[in-house]
């Protein structure tokens, strides 16, 4: 599971890098934020509050993140 992990991290930086737009390359580093949680921080066999913390603060960050901009 973890290379899968690992594949779509790699495919999301190379869809945001040649993309350009700093909006949707925001909007994809959440993303990898959340799979990066889930897998290699373990957070899926986590207790909820924990797990849905840490997704509303990389949620809460891309939004105002993207608001700035």
């Amino acid at each position: 599971m973890r290379a899968l992990v690992y594949g779509a991290l790699l495919l999301l930086a190379l869809v945001s890098i040649s993309v350009g737009q700093l909006h949707l390359a925001l909007a994809l580093a959440g993303t990898k934020a959340l799979l990066v949680g889930a897998e290699y921080m373990e957070l899926r066999g986590a207790a909820r509050p924990h797990a849905l913390g840490f997704a509303l603060v990389v949620v809460a960050l891309v939004g105002v993140l993207t608001a700035l901009l």
